[in-house]
């Protein structure tokens, strides 16, 4: 029995020395006075969800620091730990709400990528044609200049042929008129 008051006192002292944060319960408005236990007017009144910070602790009462700056004493019943369930309850709501928008960006890019993916294998058939149409035109281009290759070269070659017909005798009658003083034959 002593050693369970022993680690009690121990286990109190312990928490009256660390500064902890705390927050109103409920809906509530609770008065910060000068004194624990005091009658007198509140120097502040704090409501539900106000977050303060506590300095000391002393027989059920509370030395905290408002976020105003307000330094003073309050009942240790008015306060929990944890954020109180309206204040939890919106920011749940907040969350969701952030979650739900998140969603829908998700689904509408989902519903993107799916158009996009159908615009690409669409666009990826016509390429394959296009391809396709490229090769078989490719290849009767081939066969024509192949087919008529030949043709080209002996064509080249009879105007060779022909020319060296033509300048050779004009070059014999330039000959024969020279060697006759300028008559023509």
């Amino acid at each position: 029995m002593r050693m369970a008051l022993l680690l009690l006192l121990v286990f109190t002292c312990g928490t009256a020395l660390a500064a902890d944060t705390v927050y109103i319960n409920d809906i509530l408005r609770v008065g910060v006075r000068s004194e624990p236990n005091s009658t007198e007017a509140p120097l502040a009144v704090i409501t539900s969800g106000t977050l303060v910070t506590v300095l000391t602790r002393q027989d059920g009462y509370m030395q905290i620091r408002t976020p105003d700056g307000v330094v003073g004493w309050i009942n240790d019943t008015y306060t929990t730990t944890e954020l109180p369930p309206r204040q939890q309850l919106a920011a749940m709501t907040q969350q969701r709400d952030q979650l739900q928008a998140e969603l829908a960006k998700l689904k509408a890019a989902g519903a993107d990528t799916t158009q996009l993916s159908a615009q690409i294998a669409g666009l990826q058939q016509q390429n394959a044609k296009l391809q396709q149409a490229k090769d078989a035109l490719t290849a009767r281009l081939q066969t024509k200049q192949g087919g008529f290759g030949w043709l080209y070269y002996a064509l080249g070659l009879i105007v060779l042929f022909a020319l060296g017909i033509y300048l050779g005798v004009r070059w014999d009658r330039e000959r024969v008129a020279q060697k006759l003083g300028g008559i023509e034959l």
